[in-house]
């Protein structure tokens, strides 16, 4: 079984080099001496930061669909922001990608500002270009303070339990998207299961990626 003392010095230096690297340079503070284990990132996969094949398959197939309105892709729990890139990469000129994560939470123990970071050194080319913009909030306040056009699609993949994806969908619906899509339906998340099948259930599935 692999554990974060198996992980070589050489890469734990270059990996933590990387992962603090938006941070010191923002701070202007010297690198520090890169640990000899990293909490949780032993195990980091790519892989494990986007939707399955099966689902990226069905969310490029959404996102050309949308490009028949207008309204900008909503995307709800950026985590790294590699879900967000592989809309951008299929989405029409016209589209802007927002992006909304609070960045509380990450599977590596990173800190909330060094996961921020990170996801925008991921997105920073999109950023520059305008084709993202990467909005640090709270998902609830960014809903109440919503003001902008019905979207054109909204993908939600943040908090996966019963009340919370309850209260996405309702916003979503509120907003007047002409698509409302999401991942993680499968037995992992009883909860999304059960709140999007009261919901009417999806009309298609690709992997655990759901659309009403």
């Amino acid at each position: 079984m692999s554990t974060t003392a198996n992980v070589p010095r050489p890469i734990a230096n270059k990996l933590w080099r990387e992962v603090t690297r938006p941070v010191r340079r923002l701070t202007g503070r010297p690198s520090e001496p890169a640990p000899i284990a990293l909490p949780g990132l032993h195990s980091f996969d790519p892989a494990d930061c986007t939707v399955e094949p099966e689902g990226v398959e069905l969310l490029r197939e959404l996102v050309r669909e949308s490009s028949r309105y207008e309204g900008p892709i909503i995307e709800v729990g950026t985590l790294l922001g590699i879900t967000a890139t592989e809309m951008a990469l299929v989405k029409a000129p016209h589209q802007q990608i927002k992006t909304v994560d609070l960045y509380c939470w990450n599977p590596w123990g990173l800190a909330p500002d060094v996961h921020a970071a990170l996801a925008g050194q991921v997105l920073y080319y999109l950023i520059e270009k305008g084709d993202v913009e990467m909005i640090r909030a709270d998902k609830n306040e960014y809903y109440r303070s919503y003001n902008g056009p019905a979207p054109a699609m909204v993908f939600l993949d943040a908090m996966h339990d019963y009340e919370e994806t309850k209260k996405d969908i309702e916003w979503a619906k509120e907003a007047g998207a002409k698509i409302i899509s999401g991942h993680d339906y499968c037995d992992k998340f009883p909860g999304v299961i059960q709140v999007v099948d009261e919901f009417g259930g999806p009309r298609r599935l690709g992997g655990s990626v759901w659309v009403l």
